[in-house]
């Protein structure tokens, strides 16, 4: 009985030191926070899309609801996330300041991350005085519109602190040296020495399983600003906020192509890794399939149209990796241009813009049919077992007319990508290699 106690002593010493440790290298890597608020993000945001799908289906709703539950559990794993990211950049300021005899100030990411999450935590009590005074809400109404900046800017935040590259934290190391030595009757003696520095710094590089969860987390909060300022469900008995059809669809024929361009060339620019970019398009195809065509039973056929989309990206991502691997070839090879290179490069570059461009039209599909009906020869009323119907009207009569501006918008997220993240993040990337 005594051995066994012994050994149930010894478990629950090394469990209460793993778990200790695990606790440590949570509180001291500042990659575990961010991506706790872009999880946190992800759910919210996806919690909310879900719920506007229940009003749209008219289904009873209750504050304990999955979609609210889900949201307001995403709100409290950002504002987790967050205060540990503020307690790492307080610890590791406080040291730098000692050392150097400065404090810096917060940087860039980690202020839109608070900023954020004061938004996120003012837009509960601001939500419940608004349907306290007025009722029921639309989509468009000033708590709501509070949430989801909040959403974007911790969404961003998230993205920009993972990317920096000043993504580093110093780590308490332990060693344990043997020392052997003779004494003069020619006993060994063995002595055990620990020794522990501050001297460890670890410096991460953009895991593209980071790029994917952050990056997505940014094309879901910004598709549901472009939502909110296009969809028809904020007329309510006291406001009137719908926005102009023909503004509406203005916004959606010029954001949303621009918008799925930009987020998944990026995804592809900053890690030049085939898979990263298919894997944001995947992410954000199975949140939109779970969150609005699965809750209502008369969407479900459509599914095999929507995992279409799936194609398309898989080829952009496979072209662009294809094209990366070729010039990488060709650049250690004298006998190729680098005219020649740069042409091919840019030609690709267009083709991606063009395909994702195009493809707005199906990937934010059943929403968007809400918004394109207003501004339709004969618009009629969406309910639920015609919006099928409907929408695949609209792909013969009016897809063909947002052609030419979803190839420019397309074009265009591409090039601003280039432009905005390319070089700078490609140049931080060789540096910590």
């Amino acid at each position: 009985m005594g051995m066994d106690d012994d050994d149930d002593d010894d478990d629950t010493v090394f469990i209460s030191l793993s778990l200790s440790s695990f606790k440590n290298r949570i509180e001291a890597d500042p990659v575990i926070p961010l991506i706790m608020v872009s999880l946190g993000i992800l759910l919210t945001a996806s919690s909310g899309s879900w719920d506007i799908t229940n009003h749209l289906l008219n289904r009873p709703e209750t504050f304990f609801s999955p979609p609210h539950a889900g949201l307001y559990s995403g709100v409290v794993l950002v504002l987790i996330g967050s205060l540990m990211a503020f307690r790492h950049y307080r610890h590791n300021s406080s040291r730098m300041s000692d050392d150097n005899n400065n404090r810096k100030s917060l940087p860039t990411y980690l202020r839109l991350v608070l900023i954020g999450v004061v938004m996120l935590i003012l837009a509960g009590p601001l939500d419940f005085a608004w349907h306290t005074a007025f009722g029921l809400d639309g989509l468009l109404s000033p708590p709501h519109a509070v949430l989801t900046i909040g959403m974007v800017l911790c969404s961003i935040g998230a993205f920009l602190g993972l990317i920096s590259k000043n993504n580093c934290y110093s780590r308490m190391r332990t060693e344990t040296n043997i020392e052997i030595t003779n004494n003069e009757d020619s006993y060994s003696i063995v002595e055990l020495k620990n020794t522990s520095s501050n001297d460890t710094t670890i410096c991460h590089k953009r895991s593209p399983l980071y790029i994917i969860i952050s990056i997505t987390a940014i094309w879901i909060t910004v598709s549901g600003i472009i939502h909110m300022t296009s969809l028809p469900f904020s007329d309510t008995d006291y406001f009137k906020f719908n926005p102009n059809p023909i503004l509406a669809a203005l916004i959606a024929t010029l954001c949303f192509p621009f918008l799925v361009s930009f987020i998944l060339f990026t995804s592809w620019e900053i890690t030049k890794k085939f898979g990263v970019l298919s894997a944001a398009g995947m992410i954000f195809i199975f949140i939109n399939l779970v969150t609005t065509i699965l809750p209502n039973e008369n969407l479900v056929s459509t599914i095999p149209f929507y995992l279409l989309n799936v194609i398309p990206i898989i080829v952009v991502d496979l072209l662009l990796s294809l094209l990366n691997l070729g010039l990488s070839s060709s650049s250690s090879s004298s006998s190729s241009p680098i005219s020649l290179s740069q042409t091919r490069k840019r030609i690709m570059k267009v083709l991606s813009g063009v395909v994702l461009g195009l493809m707005f039209f199906m990937l934010y599909f059943p929403l968007i049919t809400h918004t394109y009906n207003e501004v339709s020869i004969n618009p009629q009323p969406v309910w639920p077992n015609v919006t099928a119907s409907i929408y695949f009207e609209m792909i013969d009569e009016m897809y063909p007319l947002l052609v030419v501006s979803s190839i420019a918008t397309g074009i265009l997220g591409v090039v601003v990508s280039s432009k905005l993240i390319g070089q700078p993040l490609h140049d931080i990337h060789g540096k910590t290699k």
